[in-house]
């Protein structure tokens, strides 16, 4: 290796490493969440949720297209466990760099070792590896991060030449182009601004000129990057305080004769941002998934502000809505806040050590040797790469402690449940993935001070010197530790999402409609109808978004696709498929606009064409998705199956349903009574239990993989609630089955439901009564 030159291949060895380590975990399937959303935007070049994300739509379409084998969602997973290993790839240049500038042999194989000992810890941090083995952008974003911090360390190497400039303008054109993937990518930027800063002030270049032209260059990209993070957040007043304080460096930087830059620098934010001109012109052509409508330039800025989403502060009590009544953020609440922080980082390095959410004696002896390594690390650092330490420790502080103060989340799922016993005052889940850059900086710091400890065994004279350099061998300790629960592919729902997608859309009729309720019972369908094709006669409308005025249009303008011959589940075959080329509602944008919020004075009925009648009970609050629910049901009825997914069975207003699977059903026509079981048998709110259609889409369509093998004892709260509902078929079909006195039957059926419930007692008990378990 020719002297001072980066070790490429020593980082490309390691990235291959990491990505062996993610393919290993890696699932041919979607996951719930976002994953869903995305990999139906990417197949379809169609606009996921605000802000739109179109770089890593793009992206991702370009690599589906382009990688050309595997299942569509097993690719796009693989791009995130690419970047992954790119950016271990960059992680260890980084910490080499950094070593070399300790002296002495730290430029041979003792930075290799220590460098790679760095990557492999910040690879495999549980919420890391759990980002990268799935459909997300934070992969994409981490790979920003690392990228730029390479650029900005070799940027040292070349100061004050041609090469020098053009790696800060690269550095800008990452962070421009972040703006289209997630904005955690420019939280990199104080860090790296810390890191020139400090380089220039402790190594200032011999020449004068040389010296204000580089600070100027500095200027430029620390404005620039201000005026990105505005241009991010879609704040009007901050753009415009960020653009004078631009306009201020670059006149500094032309009177230092650095023009050409400042030019070069304003070329590259026009070409990184370019992106959002796709949400714009795609929006145009009204493609199936089209979040927030960014058609028009002020629709486009609402999904860059992020409008469609409530109002919190910094300064708000995230648990109330913000406003006058708002009694502002507790120092209780920043406590609990910071315990969730706290929870998070214990998580890293050996998350499969005890219980998933709450620590353990043995994984906190784990977490405390990982705080006391880090520690030893940092102080090395600090003494010698002073710049490459304030870059680690900014990255440190403003994506952890700095997020935690201006996120201002509610408590985490698992914490402050005495104090704030509501599940909406918590967080619907986990939110660990916000801090990852947090945790990577850290395991920098680790893997530094794997090699502090490795210096101390081998002082000359003493016996361990021999071994010292197996302390490196600890930076597997989180490959071990984190594998079960990182992993995608190993776990009981590792098809959990895709198969209950499948098996929601079997429950619907031919050519019905289907309400459901938020991410995870709609974001599934729509991976399965945009991506697998799976009855593209179903019109899934989810409630959550029927709130706003966008996706009410577009629900009216969208017209379902009749189903391929012969992919109708077997119970349908024989049934009407009705039309679906009319729309599901009639409401005007005029009728759209002109909707208010009301509340209900006497109770109301409204008849249906299939006989029986919704109602609006009095004092009710009637808000924007029961209007739309209310009009599709009435105009629908008789014509097309109405469904209601199980979660979404609070929004029946008494409708005359009955349960077909998982989902709540209108007929179009009559229904064979003598196949409906009611009184204790019922399906969900009372329905009857259509219990031949129920137990053929049981026995015929549906699978659910490994979960029915493993049960849902170890799986996380919602992936684990999402099971209990397709438990619930199966014990109401099980107790069916004890109606009718058809006990072996009952027993299969309700094994099943233990299986699929954390806490099984109630199906348990009716097992021990019937002597099917000890």
């Amino acid at each position: 290796m020719i002297a001072g030159r980066p070790p490429y291949r020593a980082a490309v060895v390691v990235g291959l490493v990491v990505l062996l380590g993610y393919l290993l975990t890696l699932a041919p399937t979607v996951t719930f969440w976002d994953a869903g959303e995305f990999i139906a935007a990417a197949r379809i070049l169609g606009i996921p949720h605000p802000p739109g994300t179109p770089f890593w739509v793009l992206l991702a379409h370009a690599w589906g297209r382009l990688v050309p084998f595997g299942d569509y969602a097993w690719r796009l997973n693989l791009l995130s466990a690419v970047c992954g290993a790119a950016a271990a790839g960059c992680w260890f240049l980084v910490v080499h760099a950094s070593l070399r500038r300790g002296g002495g042999d730290r430029s041979g194989w003792y930075a290799h070792g220590v460098a790679a000992a760095a990557a492999l810890v910040a690879a495999f941090t549980f919420t890391t590896w759990q980002n990268a083995v799935e459909a997300e952008v934070y992969a994409v974003a981490m790979l920003g991060i690392a990228l730029a911090a390479w650029l900005a360390v070799h940027w040292r190497t070349v100061r004050g030449t041609g090469g020098g400039a053009r790696l800060l303008l690269a550095i800008l054109y990452l962070g421009a182009l972040s703006i289209g993937n997630h904005l955690l990518a420019l939280l990199a930027g104080p860090a790296i601004v810390a890191l020139l800063v400090v380089e220039a002030r402790a190594r200032p270049l011999g020449d004068t000129r040389a010296r204000r032209r580089e600070m100027a260059h500095v200027a430029v990209l620390t404005a620039a990057w201000v005026l990105l993070i505005a241009l991010g957040l879609g704040s009007g007043a901050l753009t415009l305080a960020a653009g004078v304080v631009a306009l201020a460096a670059a006149a500094h930087a032309v009177r230092t004769g650095a023009g050409r830059f400042v030019l070069a620098a304003l070329v590259v934010v026009l070409v990184g941002i370019s992106p959002y001109l796709f949400l714009y012109l795609r929006a145009q052509q009204g493609p199936w998934i089209n979040e927030a409508d960014p058609s028009t330039w002020d629709a486009l800025l609402a999904v860059i502000r992020r409008a469609q989403y409530p109002i919190r502060t910094p300064l708000d009590d995230p648990t109330v809505l913000h406003g006058p009544d708002n009694p502002g953020r507790s120092l209780t609440l920043l406590a609990a806040q910071l315990t969730t922080y706290a929870q998070y980082f214990d998580w890293q390095w050996a998350r499969s050590l005890g219980h998933r959410e709450l620590t353990t004696p043995l994984r906190l002896v784990v977490t405390g040797g990982a705080v006391a390594v880090g520690l030893a690390g940092a102080a090395r650092q600090r003494r010698t790469d002073p710049s490459g330490f304030a870059f680690v420790l900014l990255l440190f502080l403003v994506t952890g402690l700095g997020l935690v103060g201006y996120m201002n989340f509610k408590p985490g799922p698992s914490v402050g449940w005495a104090r704030w016993p509501s599940p909406g005052d918590h967080e619907v889940r986990e939110r660990d993935y916000f801090f990852i850059a947090s945790f990577t900086a850290w395991s920098l710091w680790v893997g530094m001070g794997l090699g502090v400890w490795m210096d101390r065994l081998s002082r000359p004279g003493t016996a361990s010197a021999r071994w010292a350099p197996a302390v490196l061998l600890m930076a597997l300790l989180p490959v071990v530790g984190n594998a079960r629960d990182a992993s995608r592919r190993h776990g009981a729902d590792v098809t959990l999402a895709r198969d209950f997608a499948r098996a929601l859309l079997a429950s619907v009729p031919p050519g019905g409609i289907l309400f459901t309720w938020g991410d995870n019972d709609t974001f599934p369908l729509w991976h399965a109808q945009a991506v697998d094709g799976i009855r593209p006669d179903v019109t899934v409308v989810c409630l959550a978004l029927a709130e706003t005025r966008w996706y009410q249009r577009q629900l009216r303008d969208h017209r379902a696709e009749r189903p391929p011959p012969g992919s109708l589940p077997a119970v349908w075959r024989d049934r009407p498929n009705p039309a679906t080329h009319g729309a599901v509602h009639s409401l005007t944008d005029a009728d759209l606009e002109a909707f208010r919020p009301q509340r209900v004075g006497d109770t109301v009925h409204l008849s249906l064409a299939t006989g029986g009648r919704l109602t609006l009970p009095a004092g009710a609050i009637i808000a924007a998705k029961d209007l739309i629910l209310l009009r599709i049901v009435q105009e629908n009825a008789g014509q097309r199956p109405v469904a209601w997914a199980l979660s979404a069975s609070h929004k029946l207003f008494g409708a005359p349903v009955i349960q077909q699977g998982l989902a709540l059903v209108l007929p179009v026509g009559p229904v064979d009574t003598a196949a409906l079981v009611g009184g204790p048998a019922a399906g969900a709110e009372g329905a009857p239990l259509d219990l031949v259609t129920t137990g053929r889409l049981m026995a015929e369509s549906w699978s659910f993989g490994a979960l029915l093998e493993r049960g849902a004892g170890g799986l996380e709260a919602n992936v684990a609630a999402m099971a209990q509902t397709v438990a619930l078929p199966y014990a109401q079909v099980g107790v069916a089955q004890l109606e009718l006195g058809d006990t072996a039957a009952a027993v299969g059926s309700l094994r099943v439901a233990a299986r699929l419930v954390r806490e099984p007692a109630a199906v348990r008990a009716i097992l021990l009564e019937l002597g099917a378990i000890p």
